[in-house]
């Protein structure tokens, strides 16, 4: 997965606009489906608690896949790019005990992992107004840098693959 540019004004409008929407969304359909099920399904009496959570998961199904669907359209770029950039922070995430042992060996595979996590994180942190840990990540990758350099070491971010997560 390669880093790109995201307008940040244009991500945060349609992030918005496709939140808003799918909450609207999941509102309407669960209600809808509670209530035909209540109205099909119910003789009137008892708790019908089962009916409403099985109305909520419909709504659930049902746009978690238009989701989905919609994800390969050109207006959820931004938005789909850094859903797929969070997922692959978190497999990262998964393997950092690994891949923070093996960097300290100056491992080739690790530190273009490492300097790809510490690049797309900035990128999302930005672009999520996220700036509490920026300072913290931006020694960590000053601190990455100086250990590639001192390695003797050329590689870029631009080098990583999810493959490379595979061999920790």
């Amino acid at each position: 997965m390669q880093l790109k540019m995201i307008d940040k004004t244009l991500y945060r409008q349609r992030l918005n606009r496709i939140t808003v929407a799918s909450i609207l969304a999941l509102i309407i359909v669960s209600l809808s489906s509670s209530t035909l099920l209540i109205a099909l399904l119910s003789d009137g009496t008892g708790s019908n608690f089962w009916l409403n959570f099985s109305g909520v998961a419909m709504g659930c199904l049902i746009v978690g896949y238009t989701l989905k669907r919609l994800k390969q359209h050109p207006y959820f770029s931004e938005v789909a790019y850094i859903w797929d950039l969070k997922h692959e922070l978190n497999l990262i995430q998964r393997k950092r005990k690994a891949i923070d042992a093996a960097a300290a060996q100056n491992d080739i595979n690790a530190l273009i992992i490492q300097a790809f996590s510490f690049k797309a994180s900035k990128l999302v942190w930005q672009l999520d107004d996220n700036t509490l840990m920026m300072s913290e990540l931006t020694i960590a990758d000053n601190k990455l840098q100086q250990q590639i350099a001192a390695a003797g070491l050329t590689l870029d971010a631009t080098d990583y693959e999810r493959d490379l997560l595979a061999r920790f």
